[in-house]
């Protein structure tokens, strides 16, 4: 396998600017050949816009639906079985969420007092005592 030979210069782009300028002077290099290259360079440039928006203008709709599937695949979380609960934990859950909406409504003195009934009599009539403070 051949070696290459050259090694990459790895330059600024000012210190590329200063050197190419220092080649210029020197006549080592026709300004006209630098103002032919980089003319060169622009047509290359548009000529890799244009095939670029080509594509794209093709590919639109393809690439979106392929975007979209590919979220859709990395969103989905694994499926578990959702563990059953007992019907004594669904009844206090269900009371805790009517808890909550009646006494998010009140202020915090009369969340005090609610939380003292609770405490107190349970949360059916701290549940009734929030209701009724809310109207």
């Amino acid at each position: 396998m051949r070696q290459k030979t050259r090694k990459a210069l790895r330059l600024s782009a000012h210190n590329a600017a200063i050197a190419l300028q220092m080649l210029i002077e020197d006549g080592k290099v026709a300004s006209r050949d630098v103002i032919s290259a980089l003319k060169k360079r622009e047509a290359v440039i548009q000529e890799l816009r244009s095939r670029l928006a080509a594509l794209g203008e093709d590919l639109g709709p393809m690439s979106r639906r392929a975007g979209r599937a590919g979220r859709r695949v990395t969103r989905q979380a694994p499926k578990r079985a959702k563990k059953a609960i007992s019907r004594a934990q669904r009844v206090a859950r269900q009371a805790q969420g009517r808890y909550m909406a009646a006494v998010r409504q009140l202020s915090k003195q009369a969340r005090a007092q609610v939380k003292a009934i609770r405490e107190r009599s349970g949360v059916d009539a701290a549940i009734a005592a929030a209701r009724k403070m809310a109207s």
